[in-house]
């Protein structure tokens, strides 16, 4: 799970966890456009006691509304569910005044938002649904890289869900073309590549075997991957053994030259060469923390 508050106005929460516990949860959130993308799983809620049914067993689902005032939130939750997922927040004031800006031309948009708390739901492109992945899962590099990197695909999921009112059902069946069975079996198999990824020996990490384990070819595997989450599969492992080693060092106190064998870096320089770039820190910084 993580949290991002960028410096524009958009707050972005995502998460990929399933619940423990059966658990109501109340707090307060202030007046906000709000965009979920939905990619696994159920959430209910109710805001200032109207109830909001985020519902995405089925298949990935967007949905957006309006909180035009400060609220009490009242969320529901499930134990055993399983819910994978992206919250985009962006200040209501703010986007009333992006709206006033052509105000003939927003109408429809600004009238929903202006209706009280509705949610709208529509089915997201495959881009959007590419998009959501690489904010769950994004790209490790420095602190301002990856702040960027992340709004960026937030106001691109957010600009579609306003399309997706501003259109009406023409732009419902444009995206709908985008994310078919085609489309949502992609997605699924890029989550498959990487949890087997995850969950492997590093001695299974070769593209073959990666490729024979999904049930693909390694070129469409290849296509699969860099289309989800923005980033080829090698670079993907090599990554994932530097999170698995710093997080070694940090929890474990494993040497830097134990951490950069557990790795597969040979030298223990070229391990603080690929660190640094990664994380923005030193080895030696990440084990003093």
């Amino acid at each position: 799970m993580s949290f991002s508050d960028t410096q524009s106005f958009l707050d972005i929460h995502t998460s990929d966890t399933m619940e423990m516990k059966d658990a109501i949860a109340d707090y307060h959130v202030g007046a906000a456009v709000k965009v979920a993308i939905m990619l696994k799983g159920r959430l209910q809620a109710e805001f200032d006691g109207v109830p909001v049914d985020l519902d995405a067993r089925d298949h990935p689902v967007g949905f957006i509304w309006a909180v035009p005032q400060p609220s009490k939130v009242r969320r529901y939750i499930h134990k055993g569910s399983e819910i994978s997922k992206v919250m985009i927040s962006a200040q209501f004031d703010w986007v009333l005044r992006q709206l006033g800006k052509s105000p003939a031309r927003y109408r429809e948009i600004a009238d929903f938002f202006n209706a009280g708390i509705s949610v709208r739901n529509w089915r997201p492109s495959r881009r959007v649904l590419a998009l959501a992945d690489q904010l769950i899962y994004p790209h490790a590099t420095d602190p301002l890289m990856r702040e960027l990197y992340e709004e960026s695909r937030g106001l691109e999921i957010f600009a579609e869900a306003l399309s997706a009112i501003q259109n009406g059902t023409d732009q419902m069946a444009t995206l709908d073309k985008s994310s078919g069975p085609d489309a949502l079996d992609r997605h699924h198999r890029a989550q498959e590549i990487r949890d087997f990824i995850l969950a492997s020996d590093p001695e299974q990490q070769t593209l073959p075997t990666i490729a024979a384990a999904i049930g693909i070819s390694v070129t469409s595997m290849q296509r699969i991957f860099k289309d989800a989450y923005g980033m080829t599969v090698k670079d993907f492992i090599r990554e994932s053994r530097l999170v698995a080693a710093r997080d070694a060092m940090e929890k474990d106190g494993l040497t830097i030259a134990q951490a950069a064998w557990a790795a597969g870096y040979k030298s223990p320089a070229n391990f603080a060469t690929a660190f640094k770039r990664v994380f923005g820190i030193t080895p030696s910084e990440a084990r003093d923390r």
